[in-house]
């Protein structure tokens, strides 16, 4: 606005005022005032006399038809106001007649009605008001211009000083001598301290190693392994799918020791599919996943554990043998038939803090035939992992699907009667080896002894040789319409019977209401409490269900 009005009164003064011809220059022609905001002031080099006339005239060096102050040749007020006389200016004008000519185009407001005065107000307060928003916007660049020039003008001052000599003794001598309040003041106020103290030639901190890019070679990989700080690291998500995972394990077992002291969840996947090609992939990358678990042996108190579809179940075996004093959540899944080929070894020490055990074994879709050989664990070594526990009652879910459990009559009784004491399981599911399982090795009852350790437990399934236990509906076993069509609230007598009728007549050779009958209220009251859980179960699979009681960042 000051440049305006500067602008105004420099238009308006008498050509007599004006600097002497020669001592001004920078004038350029203008049409109307509208072009006021390009104009530019002479103040340095040549001036004319028709420059000075043309600006006066604006542009028309033949007479003023043009007023100077018309802000808007369309609707300004100035356009009606008085009328002035034409000015003939030859080519050799005087300056003084030049004033004279100006003097006599400059309007004047007592020949405005009040009408004309007020729309000429309204005229100039818009045209201050957008000049006002154009100001403030330039201001705000300005600012922004300037704020970037101090970050780059500062960025360079902090590589000029870490490269120095005395900045390299600043951060190595200095620092280790400092009280933490004077450290933290110091690295505050010096960024270059900063980069200099956790430079390109320092570790590299990570807590949480999710991904690496897929381009990662081999030599690269060397070099992360040989910076990453391996003492924070606290979780590891490795896809084998991914090349640059492969590289990195490679690079890992090439090492002599990681210390990973401080790691707490491992999740590791390959790919689901039956070629060749992956075959190859998982021959290359299995030898470098044994030499992790070694690394995990060393110093690692992992807590879970995650693995997804492996080829062999040697990995599942060394990493329980290497982790089992702190491990508390172990997922597995073992694909094709390469992975049966040898039986689950549990670790001999036992899992103390174990509170997850799902093991799942499945074939390629192609390949459903062959779901008869199933993967195999033997009753003992299970059965002392079990007495392992240091505290039964935490144990939640014992999911063996796909594998059988092996052992004499002798093993395998000592196992069904001690599952009684995991009184917290809510997912349960195992299959024997031994024929007409429960009528063989237990009495009846201490099989309704064993299913009512089991509160938590809504749908209680016994097959020949297998026993299942859920606490929500599996979504491709059954549901609880199917059981139940009438939709309300079962009976205690009709639970009990869903569950006993068929064992009951095959291995006992009893029938299911009459043992019904002869229990005690105290006994069919277990029922009862089973009855009320049932129609408010939901929907869900053992995965989802175990993600649900262990929530993990993996």
């Amino acid at each position: 606005c000051k440049l305006l009005e500067r602008r105004y009164h420099s238009m308006h003064r008498p050509m007599s005022s004006l600097p002497p011809a020669g001592k001004c220059a920078g004038w350029r022609d203008v049409d109307s005032f509208d072009d006021v905001d390009n104009f530019e002031f002479p103040f340095e080099s040549d001036f004319s006399e028709r420059s000075v006339l043309s600006c006066v005239t604006g542009g028309h060096p033949g007479g003023a038809r043009k007023s100077m102050l018309s802000l808007d040749p369309s609707n300004s007020v100035w356009e009606h106001g008085a009328s002035h006389s034409a000015i003939n200016v030859d080519d050799g004008i005087a300056a003084h007649q030049v004033g004279e000519g100006y003097a006599a185009l400059q309007p004047c407001v007592q020949e405005f009605t009040d009408a004309e005065l007020a729309h000429l107000e309204v005229e100039e307060r818009s045209r201050m008001s957008a000049l006002g928003m154009h100001l403030a916007a330039l201001r705000a660049t300005w600012r922004r211009h300037a704020s970037k020039r101090r970050r780059v003008a500062r960025e360079l001052l902090r590589r000029r000083f870490a490269s120095s000599q005395f900045g390299r003794v600043l951060s190595d001598m200095l620092l280790p001598f400092l009280p933490a309040g004077d450290v933290l003041r110091w690295l505050a106020a010096s960024p270059a301290v900063v980069a200099q103290h956790f430079g390109a030639e320092r570790s590299l901190v990570v807590h949480h190693l999710r991904g690496v890019s897929p381009s990662l070679t081999l030599c690269a990989a060397s070099g992360v392994a040989a910076r990453m700080h391996w003492p924070a690291v606290r979780s590891i998500k490795i896809d084998l799918e991914c090349p640059g995972w492969a590289a990195l394990t490679a690079a890992l077992a090439d090492r002599r020791s990681v210390e990973l002291s401080e790691l707490r969840s491992l999740a590791v996947t390959f790919s689901a599919e039956r070629s060749t090609a992956s075959m190859q992939r998982w021959r290359e990358v299995a030898p470098s996943l044994l030499q992790l678990s070694s690394h995990l042996a060393a110093s690692a108190p992992l807590q879970e554990l995650v693995l997804t579809d492996l080829r062999s179940a040697d990995i599942l075996t060394s990493i329980l043998r290497s982790c089992s004093r702190q491990l508390r959540v172990c997922r597995a899944s073992l694909i094709g038939p390469e992975s049966r080929r040898q039986p689950l070894e549990l670790p001999s020490t036992g899992l103390p803090v174990l509170e997850c055990l799902m093991i799942r074994h499945r074939d390629f879709c192609e390949q459903r035939a062959s779901r008869q050989e199933r993967l195999t664990v033997f009753a003992a070594p299970l059965m002392a992992c079990l007495n392992s526990i240091r505290r039964p009652a935490g144990l939640r879910v014992l999911v063996l699907a796909g594998i059988r459990v092996d052992g004499t009559r002798e093993e395998t009784a000592r196992l069904l009667r001690g599952l009684r004491s995991f009184s917290g399981l809510s997912a349960v599911a195992l299959r024997f080896s031994v024929p007409a399982t429960f009528g063989s090795l237990l009495p009846l009852g201490a099989l309704l002894a064993l299913r009512r350790a089991w509160p938590k437990v809504g749908l209680f399934a016994l097959g020949d040789m297998s026993v299942h236990g859920f606490d929500y509906w599996p979504e491709q076993m059954t549901d609880f319409r199917e059981l139940y069509p009438h939709g309300q609230m079962p009976e205690p007598s009709e639970v009990f019977l869903h569950e006993f009728r068929h064992v009951l007549a095959t291995q006992y050779h009893k029938n299911a209401t009459t043992e019904w009958e002869r229990m005690e209220d105290a006994e069919q009251s277990f029922w009862g409490a089973v009855a009320r859980t049932l129609p408010a179960m939901p929907h869900s699979e053992v995965r989802r269900r175990v993600a649900e009681l262990f929530p993990s960042g993996l």
